[in-house]
């Protein structure tokens, strides 16, 4: 019989984000039973907050509470370890480590197998940001999972929402947003900065431009989901070969300082190839029809 009430939720993994959870739960007035293979690391934990005790094993864990919420870079490893628990009766399974979204759909099927409901999270904020206002975490999978746990979830940050009943919905936004978006995008800047740094452009003046040029690519973002969405990709602002020509340019030009500029020469590799696939007149969101290699698509 279980032992436990609707305020008790177990975290397997307390690494940097797995710990940050667990205190913005117990901060909120959960009880949190914090599990770790490092059990050192749960123990620290637990000396933080009066709401949080460290568990060494980890079946004893799962049994504490009906929402057994896991952290861990692998979900592979999660799911092995969680094989050695034989009752998930009464419980809800809720795995947030970044997964591609083939991951989070075999997860749901792992969970489905033994009849526990499942919610896949994508977190997409830096530990710091856990139980604030800016922490923003996304669920998709068991909607009747989500409406019993929503007030518990809602410790992690006013931002966090239920997306879809599909499982690997909440990773797809995972890997378009901070895979496809914020590491590349971070990744460019860094080597863009560290161009301007060498031509003796001040920090102040390169805050400035890029303040400007995020408003815009803000602005273009929502073009590009609107332009993606009804398959219309004509501009008469500039067409995907100015861009080309631009990027080309700027790449000839970091390159002359002897910067590699990878993430730019992806960038422009990616526009050679709209281009020569007959889309140079087209505005740049017309990259969306060879961005999937999709042949028929450049005939559009």
């Amino acid at each position: 019989m279980a032992t436990y009430t609707e305020r008790d939720v177990a975290v397997i993994g307390t690494g940097l984000m797995g710990a940050s959870i667990a205190r913005a739960l117990a901060r909120s007035g959960w009880r949190v039973t914090a599990y770790d293979p490092d059990t050192a690391r749960a123990r620290v934990l637990a000396t933080e907050l009066p709401g949080i005790k460290a568990e060494a094993d980890l079946g004893t864990a799962v049994a504490s509470a009906p929402l057994v919420l896991t952290c861990a870079p692998s979900y592979e490893a999660v799911l092995r370890s969680l094989e050695c628990v034989g009752d998930w009766n009464g419980k809800t399974l809720v795995n947030t480590g970044t997964s591609s979204t083939a991951e989070a759909e075999h997860a749901a099927a792992w969970a489905a197998r033994k009849g526990v409901p499942y919610l896949d999270a994508a977190i997409l904020c830096f530990p710091q940001d856990i139980g604030t206002e800016r922490g923003y975490v996304l669920f998709s999978g068991n909607p009747e999972a989500w409406a019993r746990h929503e007030e518990l979830i809602a410790a992690l940050g006013p931002a966090t929402r239920f997306v879809s009943e599909q499982a690997q919905a909440a990773s797809a936004v995972d890997l378009t947003i901070v895979g496809g978006v914020y590491v590349a995008a971070l990744a460019a800047y860094v080597d863009a900065a560290a161009y301007a740094h060498s031509q003796g452009v001040s920090g102040d003046v390169l805050d400035e431009a890029t303040d400007k040029v995020l408003a815009a690519l803000k602005d273009g973002a929502k073009e590009a989901v609107a332009a993606i969405g009804s398959g219309d990709f004509t501009t008469d602002q500039a067409t995907l070969s100015v861009f080309t020509h631009g990027g080309e340019t700027c790449l000839d030009g970091m390159r002359d300082a002897g910067f590699a500029a990878n993430v730019l020469e992806a960038a422009v590799r990616n526009l050679r190839t709209a281009e020569a696939a007959g889309l140079g007149r087209s505005g740049f969101y017309a990259l969306a029809q060879v961005s999937a290699g999709d042949s028929a698509g450049r005939q559009q």
